[in-house]
């Protein structure tokens, strides 16, 4: 299944997504997983470090989706004219 957006989100998206995504990704790295307690001299941590930067990656693009959404509704409420 692919998910089309419309093409007035790709300046909004490009905009906010790289500040989400390193903020989300350094709660994820170092709050939530505690990676800095496991190290990197194995195989095995650089696969869990790509796999927290994959899912910092993808609940990024959800909570840019999911604001870009909330505004464009705030903005369409607000501009109907009150009967």
């Amino acid at each position: 299944m692919e998910l089309h957006l419309p093409k007035s989100i790709n300046k909004f998206y490009w905009s906010l997504f790289p500040v989400l995504l390193v903020l989300i990704g350094y709660n994820n790295i170092f709050n939530s997983w505690e990676l800095p307690l496991y190290g990197l001299n194995e195989l095995e941590d650089f696969g869990r470090l790509l796999f927290v930067l994959g899912i910092s990656a993808c609940e990024s693009t959800l909570v840019t989706i999911f604001l870009w959404w909330v505004i464009k509704s705030v903005k369409k409420i607000s501009s109907k004219p009150n009967i």
